[in-house]
């Protein structure tokens, strides 16, 4: 049924399937009708519902679906949560005290995915300090191997991911052992690696269509096609197949560069032999954690977040217990559907409506001014920098952005004067026909008028 309402010259209201849709909540881009388009807004004081467009679509959300990870997230760990990576030698100190220990360099793997991150800074050097704790304690030569220890089943890659994803830097996935953002640069002319990657298989292919870059789920083969490879200076960010295989051989060689030998042998050690703390790493706060994921859209970080509520358990586990927390909070998870805790899976499904009583239920509770704070500012920060910038609303609107091939997704809140929300907004278009840039003004345009 379809209802027109005249009003100044202008149909003002249409009423599609079971919502309506306002002049308000139009968008006004190419062939919208034939777009899945999703919208709801709502002043959290009054209660009022001032835009609903097929708000119970499920709809894929891309990065918004970050907002739900950290959400859950914060819940079970709260802002203060820390990884603890704990680096021991087992085995025992030679007879003779001669700086020679009979065992093995271990490392107990959490799951910690800012190991060596290039986005904490102030946290570097975890190579280093493991190499200058082992001189610390009188250690010259350790007969043994180097062992990491991870406890997270299923991961990796997660096999919902496209291949056209998993090659490049953003595409990374959560290993037991993360280490440099599990990312590496490689030049294509001389096939040059940094940091080294034990095993990883390089395939140029020459080809007279664009460079691009293919690597298939948890492969070590990376295939690199482009028309020429002659430029020297041309250098592409990539995957790491295996984070704890470059761990190891740059710790191998920091502890070489330091004077401590390592035989690199296996040795098997009893529950008798000696085992002692060699550095102890902390990870920063969660709380740095969701802000650097929200701000940046950290697909690593957000898998590793979403891991962390159930450790040790798989992320099929986590996810469950992750869609039960919702389900107990009155909201609907009949047509939710959680692949992943990025949005980086094309097979995530959530509704409009979902994704605003996550936003309600978390403006609403104890831990509202904390979670509010994750999200970029519109015209201000990460992914909201040119978003409303140098209109009235700049530094006004607080959003998650998500976007993948032919999906543009924002969730989030209108701020009030002292920085509190006052309506949850979330929008969510899917299949659009228009250009990117058009959806985005488009997009801006509806929300300036909303709250003007």
């Amino acid at each position: 049924m379809i209802k027109h309402i005249f009003i100044g010259g202008v149909f003002a209201v249409l009423v599609w399937g079971s919502e309506s849709v306002t002049a308000q909540n139009r968008l006004g881009i190419e062939n919208e009708n034939a777009t899945s388009i999703g919208i709801y807004i709502k002043d959290l004081k009054t209660g009022r519902v001032i835009a609903d467009r097929n708000s119970s679509l499920a709809l894929m959300p891309a990065s918004v679906m970050k907002v739900v990870t950290t959400a859950s997230a914060l819940h079970f760990l709260g802002e203060n949560f820390r990884f603890t990576t704990d680096v021991s030698l087992t085995g025992n100190r030679s007879k003779d005290n001669s700086g020679v220990w009979e065992g093995n360099l271990v490392v107990r793997s959490v799951g910690d995915p800012t190991i060596e991150s290039e986005n904490f800074k102030g946290n570097l050097g975890f190579c280093d300090s493991i190499v200058s704790n082992i001189r610390r304690l009188g250690i010259k030569e350790i007969n043994g191997r180097i062992i990491v220890e991870q406890t997270l089943s299923n991961a990796g890659q997660i096999p919902e991911w496209q291949i056209s994803d998993v090659a490049c830097g953003y595409g990374a996935g959560l290993y037991g052992f993360n280490f440099m953002d599990n990312t590496l640069t490689v030049t294509p002319a001389t096939g040059n690696v940094k940091p080294y990657a034990p095993g990883l298989e390089i395939e140029r292919v020459t080809t007279t269509a664009g460079n691009q870059q293919l690597r298939g789920i948890n492969s070590n083969q990376l295939f690199i096609f482009a028309r020429s490879f002659a430029n020297k200076k041309w250098v592409i960010s990539t995957t790491m197949p295996d984070p704890s295989a470059v761990f190891t051989a740059q710790l191998m060689s920091r502890m070489s560069e330091s004077g401590i030998s390592l035989t690199d042998k296996t040795v098997k050690t009893g529950d008798a032999d000696a085992s002692e703390l060699v550095y102890s790493h902390k990870s920063p706060a969660s709380k740095d954690i969701f802000k650097s994921l929200m701000v940046r859209s950290d697909n690593l970080f957000a898998e590793g977040m979403l891991r962390a509520t159930l450790p040790g358990d798989s992320r099929y586990q986590a996810i469950k217990k992750e869609k039960e927390l919702w389900t107990e909070r009155g909201l609907s998870t009949k047509t939710v559907v959680i692949s992943d805790g990025s949005g980086l899976a094309r097979t995530n499904r959530l509704s409009p409506r979902f994704i605003a009583g996550v936003l309600e239920y978390m403006a609403k509770n104890e831990k509202s001014s904390t979670f509010v704070s994750f999200f970029p500012k519109a015209g201000k920060d990460g992914t909201m920098k040119g978003f409303l910038a140098k209109t009235p609303l700049q530094g006004k609107i607080a959003m998650k952005t998500g976007s993948v091939n032919g999906v543009q997704c924002y969730a989030g809140y209108k701020l009030g004067v002292n920085g509190k929300p006052t309506h949850v907004v979330v929008i969510m278009v899917n299949n659009f026909f228009c250009s990117r840039q058009s959806l985005r003004k488009a997009i801006e345009a509806m929300l300036t008028k909303t709250f003007r």
